[in-house]
């Protein structure tokens, strides 16, 4: 269980959370959306608040980075009329006497008896589950071929600070479904990211020599991602 504390860093209050975890086996600071935590190996008996004062520098400009990332974070409202970016394009929601969800290159229109049954929300998720899978898995082909690398099935997801991962195990290509929110040469970056540990596992040298490969310039698209990954929300609150 985490425990709350604060600490005054270059005469600012920051409150973070304190996790013991027997699984690390170092010590480590993760700054998120959700705030700043300090995670601890169990057994350890450092000093949680001179661990924030040594790293002071870092721990401000991590908060100050992700406040502003809440400020610009956008407010979605699930009604006919908002819009939604479908590869960096917003759509218009709409609601209309149509047997299944189409989307143009305006609008996306749902199905107004499953909107009834349902809602907005859940409709519009779908669609975008059913549009990511459709489109993730045309890009990862392609890439394929021209990687010369595979992967087994494609997992559609919705994971809170990752836009993919790749199972070498099992040749699972996991994405998370807001990522086709993103311009289409972002998305390209994340697939070929992805596929790229199919041959190499960790991000060493001969696994960026892969990407920038496929995708050149890569580093702005990353830097993009960095940059803009908090305003490609489908709710509130990404699960």
């Amino acid at each position: 269980m985490d425990a709350t504390r604060t600490v005054d860093l270059q005469g600012e209050a920051v409150t973070y959370q304190v996790r013991r975890s027997a699984e690390a086996s170092q010590i480590r600071i993760d700054a998120g959306m959700d705030g700043i935590r300090l995670v601890l190996p169990e057994e350890s008996t450092a000093d949680p608040d001179a661990i924030m004062e040594e790293k002071a520098g870092w721990v401000l400009d991590k908060q100050a980075r992700y406040a502003r990332y809440r400020e610009e974070m956008p407010e979605r409202r699930f009604e006919e009329g908002e819009e939604f970016p479908i590869l960096g394009t917003g759509r218009r929601v709409e609601v209309r006497g149509i047997s299944e969800p189409e989307v143009t290159e305006e609008t996306i229109r749902l199905p107004e008896a499953r909107v009834e049954k349902t809602s907005i929300q859940e409709v519009l998720e779908g669609v975008y589950r059913a549009e990511a899978r459709s489109y993730f898995t045309r890009r990862a082909d392609h890439f394929c071929e021209e990687m010369g690398t595979s992967y087994e099935q494609i997992q559609i997801r919705n994971q809170k600070t990752r836009w993919g991962s790749y199972s070498q195990r099992t040749g699972t290509l996991s994405l998370n479904f807001r990522l086709l929110m993103a311009p289409p040469e972002v998305v390209d970056y994340v697939i070929v990211h992805e596929l790229a540990h199919a041959e190499h596992p960790n991000h060493g040298r001969r696994f960026w020599r892969l990407v920038a490969g496929h995708v050149p310039g890569y580093e702005k698209l990353d830097d993009w991602l960095d940059e803009n990954g908090h305003r490609l929300v489908f709710d509130d609150v990404p699960a």
